[in-house]
């Protein structure tokens, strides 16, 4: 952990480099001098040769254009009608952001409003005066950072591929130029935060290459545009986000840099920029990605981002002859790997932390909505081509078409040998470094988080010490809530954050780590997470954990928890929770319902049925807790960064005195074997 000193230190060295970076800017007619000056010694001709070369497959020539377009229809039809109905969307400054459609007037779009909370920011500001929203909250931040990230240009681009029609280059070039006009650096929400520039930035770049070709980009535009991507490149160079424990932003950072650096290379400084982008991605792999492939931040989603950012910069340095080391691209597989062992069988993840709705850029239009941040499959279909990894093709399953827009019409061969091929078997595995034990056995998945914040650096953490999925029959039963929101209402940041909102035991309604409430990204209190055993034969899968998180209490409370995942003949969950300690304690062991209704509470009996089909049914039963009861909770699931929907959990509380443990049962209904526990526990082996 950092020391409050060094933390005070990098505050303050911090905030002279804002006052120094603040004078240095103090006098805009100085940027417009250097313009105008950049202006007449700059070859513009070159500069727009430059811009009209290779992103990605991008093809150049007609031809080549036209067999993508054409395989891409065949392939992906429905893909087609769901860009072009969101592109139309995009004309009509209707945006779907953060779970909430955003509709803003045709005559101009309000890039300085929270079009959810009303809340204007002004645009007036220097740009690191402008701050999210303190506690309690009010106002949401992140909607005129996600507007202003532009992913939707990629869309408008795909749908003028399509269907030739200017009226989307023209949208594209009036957004551009309406930002550029109402965003004057470095004044505004929108040059808050460098991470966004950076994203912006990517997706500027991505839309023009969509649309170079369009008799709409005049030369007065492309001149505009590059200009203000100089101004961009210039604003990430001097406030990059590497003060203290590097991350996520500074990711993108460095993404952004290597963008401007490999497609503008006849703008002032870009060689600079690449050469230090490149180096720096490859020291990052190793500071934020554990050996075993897990990103450093507690976070599936944050994994998925980082996976993203680290895909595309890779993928277009290589276009331009730039290797990573071995190293490198052996972290980058793991990467996948870790995803490939993560996903469900039908294809989703557990949002474990935080998550955000995190992108570098859309490829794709998903329906439902929801599933974008739920699956993510489509990396390892990237992955499938750049490591040529036949396993992560078919684990891909159908989720192929941003693969196509990274690396072109090699795809094509590997998704015809995804169809052709047999499942791919997925194993149990043990992912110590990133604190995830994944269970898996037929349609049977576990996923227990030991919820280990290493590093110092546990902003994105959850008190989710030895919270658990379960999946099954082709159901979520029992889930990690989500996230919902960050600084717009830290009451629910917290709630969603604390013990009570994962599948583990809260005692004396305390929290397994204590976190500040005031502060959105509190690191959490240290505790000790250990693995007592990791074991797997033809019978079971097993694991016990414990923490000392309750161990500062006057009881000295320790949580031991084993988890049994039975194989044949009758495949069942078994959880035994033991609380170490001494005295009495009230202790709450809750279970978040996903795909899943209550159907009725008997005795010590919960049944539980599928959402889908009623006739998927989910029995949890309790065991050796006499005193222990039933208790229905009325609580929250989210799907998505800023959406919440009601749901139902399931908790045991009881009192007892220390040392105690009581065991749960999870086994699905079969019509032919309508057991009861005292069968089941004929089979306990260990």
């Amino acid at each position: 952990m950092q020391s409050k000193v060094t933390k005070f230190i990098r505050k303050f060295y911090y905030k002279i480099k804002i006052f120094i970076y603040r004078i240095s800017l103090k006098n805009l007619g100085v940027i417009q001098d250097f313009f105008q000056k950049w202006r007449r010694g700059t070859d513009w001709t070159i500069v727009e040769s430059r811009a009209r070369g290779a992103i990605f497959f991008l093809p150049q020539s007609p031809a080549e254009r036209e067999l993508i377009i054409t395989r891409f229809k065949e392939q992906f039809s429905d893909q087609v009608e769901l860009i072009t109905k969101v592109a139309e969307q995009t004309r009509d400054h209707r945006f779907n952001l953060l779970g909430t459609l955003h509709i803003h007037p045709k005559s101009g779009i309000e890039w300085h409003l929270d079009t959810i909370y009303n809340y204007r920011f002004n645009s007036k500001f220097f740009f690191a005066d402008i701050k999210p929203a303190s506690y309690p909250g009010g106002y949401e931040i992140k909607v005129p950072w996600e507007l202003s990230r532009f992913q939707h240009l990629i869309w408008l681009g795909q749908a003028y591929w399509f269907t030739g029609n200017e009226l989307y280059a023209r949208e594209f070039v009036s957004q551009v130029c309406d930002w550029i006009a109402h965003n004057p650096y470095p004044y505004g929400v929108n040059w808050t935060c460098p991470m966004d520039v950076s994203i912006r930035v990517v997706n500027w770049l991505w839309g023009y290459y969509f649309l170079k070709d369009s008799i709409t980009l005049t030369d007065e535009f492309r001149q505009l545009m590059f200009e203000s991507i100089w101004v961009h490149g210039k604003h990430i160079w001097h406030n990059l986000e590497n003060i203290g424990s590097t991350n996520n932003h500074y990711l993108a950072n460095l993404v952004g840099l290597i963008y401007i650096g490999l497609l503008c290379q006849e703008l002032k400084e870009t060689k600079q920029w690449r050469e230090f982008g490149l180096r720096e991605l490859e020291r990052e792999m190793f500071k934020q990605v554990y050996p075993d492939g897990v990103n450093f931040e507690a976070s599936t989603s944050y994994h998925r981002l980082a996976t993203e950012m680290f895909l595309s910069a890779t993928i277009l340095a290589s276009l331009y002859g730039y290797s990573f080391s071995s190293a490198y691209m052996k972290r980058l597989e793991k990467m996948l790997e870790f995803i490939m062992d993560l996903s469900k069988p039908d294809g989703t993840v557990p949002l474990i932390g935080d998550h955000d709705n995190g992108r570098l850029h859309r490829l794709k239009v998903w329906m439902p909505p929801e599933r974008e941040w739920l699956d993510f499959r489509y990396l390892l279909a990237i992955g499938a081509v750049l490591f040529e990894r036949q396993d992560f093709a078919i684990a891909a399953a159908d989720q192929w078409e941003e693969a196509l827009w990274l690396l072109g019409v090699r795809v094509f061969e590997y998704l015809s040998k995804s169809i052709s091929s047999n499942k791919v078997s997925i194993c149990s595995k043990a992912y110590a470094d990133g604190g995830i034990y994944i269970m898996r056995h037929k349609d049977n998945q576990v996923i227990i988080r030991t919820g280990m914040a290493q590093d110092g650096n546990s902003g994105h953490a959850h008190n989710d010490s030895l919270s658990f999925e379960y999946f099954t029959q082709g159901v979520s039963w029992i889930v990690d809530p989500g996230c919902y929101l960050y600084t717009a209402d830290y009451n629910e940041r917290n709630r969603f954050r604390s013990t009570s909102y994962h599948n583990t035991v809260v005692v004396n309604g305390e929290e397994q780590s204590e976190f500040n409430p005031r502060n959105a990204f509190s690191p959490l209190g240290k505790k000790e997470v250990k693995v007592l055993t990791w074991q797997e034969n033809d019978d079971f899968i097993l694991f016990v954990g414990e923490h000392d998180g309750y161990a500062r209490n006057e009881y000295g409370v320790i949580h031991r928890r084993k988890v049994i995942l039975y194989k044949e003949p009758d495949e069942f969950l078994w959880i035994t929770d033991e609380l170490l300690g001494k005295g009495k304690c009230k202790f709450e062991s809750f279970l978040h319902l996903g795909e899943a209704r209550i159907q009725s509470v008997e005795g010590d009996r919960v049944c539980l049925e599928s959402l889908s089909d009623s006739k998927k049914i989910l029995y949890l039963q309790k065991v050796n807790g006499a005193s222990l009861s039933w208790k229905i909770v009325d609580t929250w699931r989210s799907l998505g960064y800023g959406h919440k929907q009601k749901n139902h959990s399931i908790c045991l509380v009881g009192e007892e005195n220390l040392p105690c443990s009581y065991s749960l049962a999870v086994h699905p209904y079969h019509r032919d074997k309508n057991y009861y526990i005292a069968d089941l526990t004929k089979q306990i082996r260990c």
